[in-house]
């Protein structure tokens, strides 16, 4: 079984084409579940954010990468031609590798950020929800969880919390300097734009308008930042009032564009209207930054400020890795002893068969024997046979969980001298529901 990764982020994606990729909250089980149809697809999970769209997979080959490609092709409907060069296809260790780094928030826009390690347990538990993660992905995710965490409690990468709404109200201020003397309109009241709230409490804002299509939350934003919250179809009203528009909202079309803000600005009078969109698919339509006196920034603007930002953590960057290289070697370790799993599973089987053979041959030779004395008889067999089986079974454990060439030779060999035909290799696991673990003799997930 291959673990099989693609994906595109803002490492290699511009954020037109990371948009048409990204996944509703409510889409990501269901389509995880639709790619158990894709042929080779064993389990999925789909992990969709602001800055990434990537689908894992236990695959039978990994060739089986290809049809992960062709299923967002189909269902975001984006064209091959538009996707070329710009996806990653990783495989093995290198897909759990690059699962690690991004729970540890070392491949985030924002080094070290707290949001992506919920966002890979959210992704995680949707996959659980609709049976599409497996084996496989239940050991992968869990150990992936586990680096962040470590991460995070062990070095100083996540120290003071910052997120793409830190930058986005950095870059504000680097424009204006202070903002004490600014009204700034927040569009959207979900979890980035409560993120860019709190930054944006401690910079003494003179006025914070929040709109929501949910009127409450915007309510409940608004009374923790001193603000006031306004009625969402209000705010093209008050975006003659405004001096910056920071949106995070999760419209799947453009909220603002130009012919909604040319009467907006000829009642400004030539005053300057800043847009910080930090949304996914964007919120502001790109071609409003053509109008005069109209400054657009999205999330791939943001990349100089979010670096400045890095400079501050990256000592903390080795100690990281090398949490996350003892974590990956775990995770590796274990799947490399799955191997030896069919060979252990035979070898047992075929020790159990010849000593219950015999012992039936033995009862037919000694039909006077006494039943006390057949009981002490099949455990000493059994005990008998678990002393000689012991020590090869712990060298094929060893060896299996070791990767070493021999490790290969060593299964080989055990599968030619005990003649056990059958221990090629593990089927595919079926998906397993909701956390469950695989089963019989399979070694359980570090």
């Amino acid at each position: 079984m291959h673990l099989v990764a693609v994906g595109v982020s803002h490492r290699s994606a511009p954020i037109e084409l990371r948009e048409r990729l990204a996944y509703p909250d409510g889409r990501v089980g269901p389509a995880a579940r639709e790619l158990l149809r894709a042929p080779g697809i064993h389990e999925a999970a789909i992990l969709s954010t602001c800055n990434r769209t990537e689908l894992y997979a236990a695959a039978g080959s990994p060739s089986a990468a290809d049809g992960l490609v062709a299923f967002l092709e189909r269902d975001r409907g984006v064209a091959a031609l538009d996707m070329a060069g710009h996806f990653y296809r990783l495989v093995d260790a290198e897909a759990a590798t690059h699962l690690f780094r991004v729970a540890c928030g070392l491949d985030s826009l924002v080094l070290g950020e707290p949001q992506i390690l919920g966002q890979v347990r959210d992704c995680y538990q949707r996959a659980a929800d609709v049976g599409a993660a497996g084996p496989l992905l239940h050991a992968l995710f869990r150990a992936a969880i586990a680096a962040g965490k470590r991460a995070r409690t062990e070095t100083d990468i996540g120290r003071g919390g910052f997120s793409v709404g830190h930058v986005a109200v950095d870059l504000a201020r680097s424009i204006f300097g202070s903002l004490r003397e600014t009204t700034v309109l927040i569009l959207g009241a979900g979890k980035m734009s409560e993120l860019t709230a709190r930054h944006l409490a401690q910079t003494g804002v003179r006025v914070v308008l929040v709109a929501n299509r949910t009127h409450e939350k915007a309510v409940a934003l608004a009374s923790r930042l001193a603000g006031r919250a306004i009625r969402y179809e209000e705010f093209p009203e008050q975006l003659a009032q405004a001096d910056i528009v920071i949106s995070s909202t999760a419209a799947p079309t453009h909220v603002v564009d130009r012919a909604m803000l040319q009467p907006t600005l000829r009642r400004r009078r030539g005053r300057p209207l800043f847009f910080i969109d930090i949304a996914v698919p964007r919120d502001v339509a790109p071609d409003v930054a053509d109008l005069e006196n109209v400054f657009l920034y999205d999330l791939d603007d943001l990349q100089e400020v979010a670096e400045e930002m890095a400079r501050d953590r990256a000592a903390e960057v080795g100690r990281v890795e090398a949490i996350l290289h003892q974590e990956v070697e775990r995770f590796t370790a274990w799947r490399r002893s799955l191997e030896a799993v069919p060979v252990l599973t035979s070898l047992k089987e075929k020790h159990e068969q010849i000593r219950r053979a015999e012992l039936e041959r033995l009862r037919r030779q000694l039909p006077d024997l006494p039943e006390a004395a057949w009981q002490r008889i099949e455990l000493a067999t059994r005990s008998m046979m678990n002393s000689v089986a012991r020590d090869p079974i712990r060298r094929l454990k060893e060896a299996a969980a070791g990767g070493t060439f021999n490790g290969c030779d060593l299964l080989a060999a055990a599968r030619a001298l005990f003649a056990l035909e059958d221990a090629q290799g593990p089927d595919p696991p079926d998906s397993a529901p909701n956390g469950s673990e695989p089963s019989g003799t399979q070694e359980r997930a570090p």
